[in-house]
């Protein structure tokens, strides 16, 4: 027994040995985007790349040579090592990081497209280079055109997720146990949310001249903030009755600021949009619809639905509960 303890200890000392050899250090440059990255939960496709521009332009006086190392006054560096390199783009830069990432701690850098998250007021901080201004105003929440251009996200996802974290949306976060089981609850409403208003909206389109559509992939369930923290009540088991309204509320926090959960557009709010375009009524009926959008804008940042970091690390479970696996956005790999 000694003796095969031993030799699994021998063996294991190598294969730490041979994987340190073949995980290429990051420079200071890498290092410095993957912890934004991080800090930041989840970045939009046009702030990763702004960020990435950005550290490039820090370390502007580190000049490059063809095969990445460093001339000019770095050329006494005993490393040998341009820390200002950060690949030959921006998604060579992800794959290298990758290359460092998996190996090392089975994370890596993972990308998902979805329809771009909701901002009441027209915000292109949150709606990302959209084709055109009409977009901007009209795209967002629950109904977006399927038409609309998808934004991509990109977040540190755990790949070493097993059967029970998937299962149970055991998920890399800050959230204590009984903050996980509601966040649990929080998913699957949504998700049963959502099918309940595909279900209607297929009722619909049926017959109906007027066409609403959806955005083809990601969750269009939405609940208000309200009846997302009376979800507590529903915990069961050692969780039941663990968590205040302070408690509650601090958690669908962090979830929004993680990346877990996204702002959404109230219930309907599209619907007038469409009223109001495609009806041929009196104009004298177009002051009464446009009269609902002031209440409706008072609920803004009152609704949440499904985030990317969700989509990327805990699909199974969004499978589980029902979510349609057609809708899952397509996850993008990154390698050098």
């Amino acid at each position: 027994v000694g003796r095969a303890v031993t030799i699994l200890l021998v063996q294991a000392i190598q294969q730490i040995n041979t994987m340190t050899e073949t995980i290429r250090p990051l420079t200071n440059s890498q290092k410095l985007f993957l912890q934004r990255l991080l800090v930041a939960h989840v970045l939009t496709d046009e702030k990763a790349k702004d960020l990435y521009q950005s550290i490039q332009e820090k370390f502007a006086n580190v000049v490059n040579n063809d095969d990445g190392e460093t001339s000019g006054d770095e050329d006494d560096d005993d490393d040998d090592v341009d820390h200002g390199y950060m690949g030959n783009n921006f998604e060579h830069c992800l794959g290298i990081i990758n290359a460092s990432l998996m190996p090392a701690f089975n994370l890596e850098i993972g990308t998902v497209s979805l329809p771009a998250a909701y901002s009441p007021d027209g915000d292109k901080q949150t709606t990302t280079r959209k084709s055109s201004s009409q977009d901007d105003e009209e795209d967002g929440g629950r109904k977006p055109s399927s038409s609309s251009p998808l934004v991509k996200y990109h977040a540190i996802v755990n790949r070493s997720n097993d059967d029970v974290a998937q299962n149970y949306a055991a998920a890399r976060t800050s959230l204590g146990p009984h903050e996980l089981a509601f966040f649990r609850k929080v998913l699957e409403k949504l998700v049963e949310c959502g099918n309940e208003f595909l279900a209607e909206h297929e009722q619909q389109q049926q017959g109906s001249r007027k066409r609403n559509r959806l955005p083809v992939v990601g969750c269009i369930g939405v609940l208000n903030k309200m009846n997302l923290i009376n979800l507590r009540t529903e915990l069961e088991g050692h969780h039941d009755g663990k968590l205040s309204i302070a408690q509650t509320e601090m958690a669908l926090e962090i979830m929004e600021s993680e990346g877990w959960l996204v702002p959404a557009a109230p219930p309907g709010d599209n619907d007038d949009n469409d009223d109001v375009d495609n009806s041929d009524d009196d104009d004298d009926e177009q002051p009464k619809k446009r009269k609902r959008k002031p209440s409706r804008k008072s609920l803004k940042g009152a609704y949440f639905s499904i985030g990317p970091r969700t989509f990327m690390e805990l699909g199974e479970f969004l499978q589980n509960c029902g979510f349609p696996e057609e809708r899952m956005p397509q996850s993008i790999l990154h390698r050098s």
